[in-house]
């Protein structure tokens, strides 16, 4: 998960709390993370312009650079050694309408609009003051300006600068990004006397507006929890792919030169079987990166702890001696084992 995103779910998860570790830990504005009050903290019942060219300068500088995030609601001022860190909340009146207007001037603030952006609201425990979270991933479509003042941003540090000419020039000269990724197509859970069989369709898309070419996928195993368990890969896509496996440990793929996958689309080349059975001596885990030419790596894990696993095993056989066993239940065993969900769509 990328930085900015991380950043952004943790916010969601701890609501205030987060809040009051920024605060508490003088938190330095940087990179992905600023902090902003609302200029009116939010007593109009529209957008102050001020905040308007704040989120407008935000969107064109996280989403031109690698995201981030803006948490309204915090004050930040500059401390002894010059860095810009969280110091109070300046909790935001009517939070709700507050977000409200932050996700209607989103369409406005700049050219191209950025259509990835988030907005989640916190609520301070004072009737309808809170704090709204605002999340801008690197966009797709950059370099985006902002309209009111006809300038394109950058994230530097914790600030945003103007973008110098030869970096945007770059921006325009580039081409659409792929972005591939691993996806799943699970089936439910079986058995074989005592061993529990999960198989796994290995699914690779490009959900980037370019088009993906050179794909690859390879994967170690590591640990593999015990002699009695088997792991094995087959090949499902001889026309599409070819490479090879190396004592039973280490596969390695890559797509033929004429293979090329437009936006959306997705291939199968593999297929996972795992076969489990006590006892189990050492943790599960298989790496390893999935990617395609002119495109970042992502990095692939399959990996489960040998507790839960003995359990997993155990909660099966006991559905399945006491006559409970289910079509569902087999599922969720399935993605247990290897902690992935069954996969329905790309994007």
């Amino acid at each position: 998960m990328e930085r900015a995103k991380e950043l952004f779910e943790r916010v969601k998860v701890s609501g205030q709390s987060a809040i009051d570790d920024f605060i508490a830990n003088r938190t330095t504005e940087e990179l992905f993370l600023d902090f902003k009050r609302s200029a009116d903290n939010g007593r109009s019942r529209t957008l102050h312009n001020n905040d308007r060219k704040n989120l407008a300068k935000a969107i064109s500088g996280f989403g031109n650079s690698a995201g981030g995030v803006v948490v309204w609601g915090v004050d930040c001022s500059m401390d002894n050694d010059g860095a810009d860190v969280a110091r109070a909340k300046i909790p935001i009146q009517n939070v709700q309408r507050f977000l409200g207007n932050l996700q209607g001037a989103v369409s406005g603030c700049t050219i191209p609009p950025h259509s990835g952006v988030e907005h989640f609201a916190i609520s301070s425990g004072e009737s309808d003051y809170g704090f709204v979270v605002t999340y801008i991933p690197a966009s797709e479509c950059a370099p985006h300006q902002v309209i009111n003042g006809n300038q394109y941003y950058i994230r530097a540090g914790s600030d945003f600068i103007p973008t110098p000419h030869h970096v945007l020039a770059g921006m325009f000269g580039r081409r659409p990004q792929p972005d591939v990724f691993e996806m799943f197509s699970i089936s439910p859970a079986s058995h074989q006397e005592r061993r529990l069989v999960c198989d796994y369709g290995i699914m690779i898309t490009n959900r980037g507006p370019g088009i993906a070419r050179d794909l690859f996928f390879n994967c170690m195993m590591h640990h593999a929890l015990g002699d009695e368990t088997q792991i094995s890969w087959q090949f499902l896509d001889h026309d599409n792919w070819s490479g090879n496996f190396l004592m039973g440990r280490h596969i390695s793929i890559v797509s033929h030169v004429n293979v090329r996958v437009p936006p959306g689309a997705i291939l199968t080349p593999l297929s996972l079987r795992i076969e489990i059975e006590p006892p189990f001596e050492t943790d599960l885990l298989m790496q390893g990166n999935v990617g395609c030419s002119g495109a970042p790596t992502r990095r692939v894990d399959f990996q489960n702890d040998r507790n839960t696993v003995a359990d997993i095993y155990r909660q099966y056989f006991d559905h399945l001696d006491s006559g409970t066993l289910t079509v569902a239940i087999c599922h969720h065993v399935a993605e247990a084992l290897l902690k992935c969900e069954q996969s329905t769509n790309p994007t």
